[in-house]
């Protein structure tokens, strides 16, 4: 098993999410607000912020075929809607684990505006925006880190393995 040092504990996430939560309420206002998951990786992130958002909230996933050779840099090849959501006229906040180089991110909000939105925002687990190799920012993030690494857990796996445990931490090389 892989050493894993723990950087945010359960009960700092559980916190962030929920002031996350109010942050993201009071952006949208009394308006419905559209969560829009990026599987697999945020899948547990939206089910806690889901529930942290007062008022009216929807949500769905989406998942994003890359190259196999680079899963991190690759260019997005394919978006698939796991059930159809029209987003037209809504307010959608875009659920990504861990913003990067933000390529993916960027080609993704480039493909949603297309279908008109009303409004259109990304939000991060985990925020690297030293690592940018385009010209985007999330518009909402529960952390911020700066070095390099490896994550796992809440959700984040590392070699298919770790995503279970309650807290995020960095893997050890």
């Amino acid at each position: 098993m892989s050493e894993i040092s723990p950087i945010f504990s359960a009960d700092a996430i559980a916190g962030r999410l929920r002031s996350l939560g109010a942050e993201i309420r009071a952006d949208a206002g009394a308006r419905e607000v559209f969560l829009l998951g990026i599987l697999k990786g945020a899948s547990v992130f939206l089910a806690d912020l889901l529930r942290a958002i007062p008022g009216e909230v929807s949500y769905s996933f989406i998942d994003v075929v890359r190259d196999a050779v680079d899963q991190e840099t690759a260019d997005a090849l394919e978006i698939d809607f796991l059930s159809f959501t029209d987003i037209r006229g809504r307010n959608v906040y875009l659920l990504k684990d861990v913003v990067s180089t933000g390529v993916v991110e960027n080609y993704l909000l480039t493909q949603l505006r297309i279908r008109e939105p009303a409004s259109l925002h990304l939000v991060a687990l985990l925020d690297r925006p030293s690592a940018r190799t385009v010209d985007l920012r999330a518009d909402f993030h529960a952390f911020t880190i700066d070095e390099d690494g490896t994550w796992a857990g809440y959700g984040l796996e590392h070699q298919r393995r770790l995503g279970n445990i309650p807290y995020i931490g960095r893997v050890g090389r």
